[in-house]
């Protein structure tokens, strides 16, 4: 097995148990002791893990961007609650676009029942499953492939964006406030920042751990979205933001 896809499996099995310890990670993947060893500190690196006392754990860092299968397993029956409601906001001959992230992912089932769509994504996973259904013109930016992520970013994936103007972005972030969404990333938020640009409505989709937090890149204002869909009612005051901004709380 290669490097990147045993650091892969490590963060997948974290991703379920959250804390485990060097013993029972070594049972689930079969790796030898010096293997494991040399991965788990590869994965300290990268500030991705936690390693202390024979006990491995996940480190959310802010500045990290997790491999796209690792977050597909976060708050899964959540963002599959968000795409059924944002699928309401589809319809026959629209062009859309379509981010990266693992929530988006979740509403591309949906798109099946709508004929004669156009859809732009810089994902590389979401293209890859949008190819299996029969009906629907895909168009897949260029641009720099982030490894693990999926994700096609930089300037070559923005300036093909421009080549159209869509009905809907479909987004997601990585945090958000009273101020407004964040990510993790410079490039994700650029790239991201350009949809919006082009396209007359903007949906974020955001589950509620990621309310009332901040991230070291900011994407926009609340402003910058139209509607907000998530799993639970956000508190008071960012329901008050939300609303002064203007943007219609779904859940």
């Amino acid at each position: 097995m290669y490097k990147k896809d045993r650091l892969t499996l490590i963060l997948d099995i974290l991703g379920k148990s959250k804390k485990i310890s060097m013993k029972e990670l070594r049972e689930l993947t079969k790796f030898t002791d010096s293997t494991l060893r040399r991965d788990v500190i590869s994965l300290e690196n990268e500030n991705k893990i936690q390693h202390r006392y024979g006990q491995v754990e996940l480190v959310k860092a802010r500045n990290v961007e997790f491999p796209f299968q690792f977050r597909k397993q976060e708050m899964e029956t959540q963002k599959q609650a968000m795409a059924k409601i944002a699928q309401d906001f589809l319809g026959d001959n629209m062009a859309i676009f379509l981010d990266s992230s693992s929530t988006v992912s979740e509403l591309i089932p949906y798109l099946e029942q709508r004929k004669n769509l156009i859809v732009i994504t810089n994902g590389l996973y979401n293209a890859s499953k949008l190819n299996q259904i029969h009906g629907i013109k895909t168009f897949l930016t260029g641009g720099q492939l982030r490894p693990g992520s999926g994700s096609l970013l930089g300037d070559f994936a923005s300036d093909y964006l421009t080549n159209f103007t869509t009905d809907i972005a479909f987004l997601s972030c990585s945090a958000m406030d009273v101020k407004g969404f964040y990510m993790s990333s410079e490039e994700q938020s650029a790239i991201k920042r350009t949809m919006m640009n082009l396209a007359k409505e903007t949906i974020m989709m955001c589950d509620s751990s990621k309310f009332n937090q901040t991230n070291y890149y900011k994407l926009c204002n609340l402003q910058g979205a139209t509607t907000l869909i998530t799993d639970k009612q956000p508190d008071t005051e960012l329901k008050n933001a939300l609303e002064h901004a203007n943007v219609e709380i779904l859940f």
